[in-house]
């Protein structure tokens, strides 16, 4: 199943300018998008082009990560609290290295086509319904023009 199915969904007209494709997913995990709030998307081609390419063994631990982050914020209740900074602190470190390492990559993850931008993008769609505290880690990775306004 797919995490996210376009970027663009997860910020439906939230976006400043253009928007990403879809990141590959989760065994248990969809994004729901925000209603839109007005702004206009950009297509997907004005996005810029992955400047290297990556295989799957340098993609695994982000996508893990990932997944990670998504187990938990949103675990059930009766596990502790969802979304506690402790509980995605460790997945978050190793997408904010991949993301620093690689700002401008494009890797298949679940037969789909991503970058490293749609990856930041689908991360902080999570943070934002689990814990908004720590958008900004995620912001000081996403180039301006692709943050929501």
């Amino acid at each position: 199943m797919l995490l996210a199915v376009l970027a663009a969904v997860a910020y439906a007209g939230t976006i400043a300018g253009p928007v990403a494709e879809s990141f590959g997913g989760s065994e248990s995990s969809t994004l729901s998008a925000p209603a839109p709030v007005g702004g206009a998307l950009v297509a997907p081609d004005t996005l810029p082009a992955p400047k290297e390419s990556l295989n799957d063994d340098e993609v695994e631990a982000p996508h893990q990560a990932l997944h990670d982050l998504t187990r938990a914020c949103k675990r059930p209740m009766t596990q502790g609290p969802p979304g506690t900074p402790q509980s995605v602190s460790a997945p978050l470190r190793i997408i904010e290295d991949f993301a620093s390492r690689h700002p401008n990559a494009g890797f298949v993850v679940d037969d789909g086509s991503a970058t490293t931008l749609t990856l930041l993008i689908v991360v902080r769609n999570e943070l934002e319904a689990c814990i908004p505290a720590l958008i900004p880690r995620i912001d000081a990775l996403i180039p301006a023009q692709y943050r929501p306004r």
